[in-house]
């Protein structure tokens, strides 16, 4: 059988050349004395049954082999690339690159980047644990459509960890790779604003004379109709690789920490809404502690109804009337105030003078206006709210009123197509820009309206709007233009508002479909959940025995991990009831459910102080699971792996989901 990868290597010496040379073409092995073996052990290649090979690479010489080695996988063909959290085929590298948020894109003519090009390159090469499985895909048509690629362990180990390893992929070449020893090429992507050189030290790879080292790869090869085959892989990857986080406090336990902290440190009573961040401030002259407030209003996320709603729900779980009224407060102020008369739709943001569109994220949007991101996601809780209340034999009539104004200015905008503008004027409401996934919140707000109301009138136009939304974003892979202040990178935040709709819209007409639709929506959002427990570098993270399976990296502009993800746990356990799907199904996603659940316990205070600041209850947005984003420093300029903060939108995803968890549901 012929051999599957192509070896090549760089010594420590020649790779500063290639860093000079802005270049990522390696030696011969042999140049260096390193003889490499395949060992076929069985498999054919398949989703069910990938190529098990066994690799050896010895160095044959007398000199110590010190730098990385490469082996690549042949594309043999047109390929699309999938490195899961990190690069969705190009990371749009064909689209506008010229924009404030940098992350990487590929692009086959960018062969020796400069730093004028960044972030265009024909290659990427990264740390192992910057992806959150394991694994690199290509998705290749030549004639015929086919699933190539492999999954490996992300770290060189013997007995014990020895070094990490990287992942790579080059379009110029078609190919996708691995290394020993790791390079962050052509950049070092901290985070948007902060890109890095190519690194040069701490990562290279050493082999001593006559030492072979040895590792198990999984070689895919096999043709298939439908590029969502990809996630089928993707499930292989979580069986073999697979780490439960560790398991902390029990869920009404989490429950009470998040909501009681929000309640107690967040509210601004005077402004009635909650604070963006809130961090301690020393003490004031009698020895009180003091606290400082970074407010950044907004309706929806950061700060509004997405804190006020599980808040409410909270408070009546834990009978708390202060917390109730909060909530009330926060939710009834918007109403209120909110309305721009001008366009129907909701300003997103208060100065402290005068309603507006202009939030602390309006500098980094390519249009100026209302945001059916925002908006939508606010009618969406606020009938989710007025429902509750219902339920509760209260009702909110001028809940219901102002949500069917803005659902119809929503409504009155879609596309030929279905789709729904991201941008609307905030002159009229005139739809300004579309081509963005983010804009499905807007379909949610509809979808909810429909369910409460049992209006079916536009149903039909409903449904064509989310099937837009699954062709031309989920069903391709390439999620993108969720955030508004990441310069349409791809991202998960929109495919859990997707999750959302498919959900509502298989409870409004019990089609099966829209349950496919949810499910290839969930495999999406697997592939930026870690499926395994990273080593964690820098602290407090690194001290907490912290584990980063079951947290979601929020885009391939923001390396990090935040719980947005958290707060479908519903919708997960939805799925799992309505589906008819096959056990092994099943109970892969009741094991992501698991790993969500546990995730959220564990990632937030339990005692003042766990996390290196704050009360018990605290919980920022930040997780930084690899070299990516670790920006926050501690008072002595050393890194920190998370911000030093309360921001209660955060632990208000995870106490979204964990109120949604069925308290009784027999699950694990």
């Amino acid at each position: 059988m012929a051999k599957f990868f192509i070896i090549s290597a760089v010594s420590k010496k020649r790779h500063l050349e290639l860093v000079s040379e802005k270049s990522d073409i390696y030696d011969s092995a042999e140049t260096y004395g390193l003889n490499y073996q395949e060992n076929f052990l069985e498999g054919n290649g398949t989703a069910d049954s990938p190529f098990k090979i066994e690799v050896n690479i010895q160095n044959t010489s007398d000199k110590i082999f010190e730098g990385i080695i490469r082996l690549e996988l042949e594309a043999n063909g047109q390929a699309n690339y999938y490195l899961p959290g990190f690069m969705y085929n190009t990371n749009r590298g064909d689209k506008p690159w010229k924009v404030d948020c940098k992350f990487p894109r590929l692009n086959s003519s960018v062969a020796n980047p400069s730093d004028s090009d960044c972030p265009l390159s024909s290659f990427y090469m990264v740390r192992a644990d910057r992806l959150s499985h394991p694994c690199a895909l290509m998705y290749v048509t030549n004639g015929r459509s086919s699933i190539r690629g492999f999954h490996t362990s992300p770290y060189y180990c013997e007995k014990d960890f020895i070094q990490y390893d990287g992942f790579t992929c080059n379009s110029k070449r078609q190919t996708v790779g691995y290394t020993f020893g790791y390079e962050n090429a052509p950049w070092l992507f901290v985070q948007s604003h902060t890109i890095l050189p190519r690194q040069t030290s701490g990562n290279y790879f050493t082999i001593k004379p006559d030492q072979k080292i040895t590792q198990i790869f999984y070689v895919y090869d096999y043709e298939t109709s439908s590029l969502t085959d990809i996630h089928k892989v993707i499930k292989n990857v979580y069986d073999t690789y697979h780490e439960k986080p560790k398991t902390s406090v029990s869920v009404d336990e989490a429950i009470k920490d998040l909501s009681l902290a929000v309640c107690n440190y967040a509210w601004l009573p005077s402004k009635k809404y909650f604070s963006g961040f809130v961090r301690e401030d020393g003490l004031t002259e009698k020895g009180q502690e003091k606290f400082s407030y970074n407010e950044i209003p907004s309706i929806s996320w950061t700060n509004g109804i997405v804190v006020a709603y599980p808040q409410l729900i909270a408070a009546a779980r834990l009978k708390n009337q202060k917390m109730r009224e909060q909530a009330l407060i926060c939710i009834q102020n918007i109403v209120d105030n909110s309305l721009n008369k001008a366009s129907s739709l909701p300003y997103e943001t208060f100065d402290g003078q005068n309603w507006n569109c202009h939030g602390w994220w309006y500098g980094g949007m390519h249009s100026g206006g209302h945001s059916a991101y925002l908006d939508g996601q606010f009618i969406y809780y606020l009938l989710k709210a007025y429902q509750f209340e219902k339920d509760k034999g209260i009702i909110h009539e001028d809940w219901l009123t102002f949500s069917k104004t803005v659902v119809s200015a929503l409504e009155q905008e879609i596309s030929r197509s279905g789709a729904y503008p991201f941008i609307y004027s905030e002159t009229d409401g005139t739809g300004i820009e579309y081509d963005s996934l983010g804009s499905v919140w807007a379909l949610t707000a509809s979808l909810q309206l429909a369910l409460i109301t049992n209006d079916s009138k536009r149903l039909a136009l409903l449904e064509k709007s989310l099937t837009h939304y699954y062709k031309n974003f989920i069903a391709k892979l390439e999620c993108y233009g969720s955030p508004l202040d990441t310069d349409k990178a791809p991202d998960n935040e929109g495919v859990l508002a997707f999750i959302r709709a498919a959900k509502l819209l298989h409870q409004i007409t019990e089609n099966p479909l829209y349950l496919d639709y949810m499910e290839t929506a969930l495999y999406q959002e697997f592939s930026y959940k870690f499926c395994y427990n990273g080593r964690i570098e820098v602290p407090p993270l690194s001290t907490l025995n912290w584990s980063s399976c079951g947290g979601s990296i929020t885009s391939v502009c923001n390396p990090h991990i935040h719980p947005m993800s958290s707060s479908i746990i519903g919708e997960m356990f939805y799925f799992v009831e309505h589906a008819k799907k096959d056990t092994h199904t099943l109970e892969y996603i009741k094991s992501r459910i698991q790993d969500t659940i546990l995730w959220g316990c564990q990632t937030y205070n339990h005692f003042d102080g766990e996390f290196g600041y704050g009360k018990k209850g605290w919980m920022s947005e930040r997780f930084c699971y690899s070299q990516g984003l670790v920006v926050e420093k501690y008072k002595d300029g050393t890194p920190s792996s998370t911000w030093f903060a309360l921001m209660p939108w955060a632990s208000s995803s995870v106490l979204e989901g964990l109120l949604d968890a069925p308290q009784k549901n027999g699950l694990f």
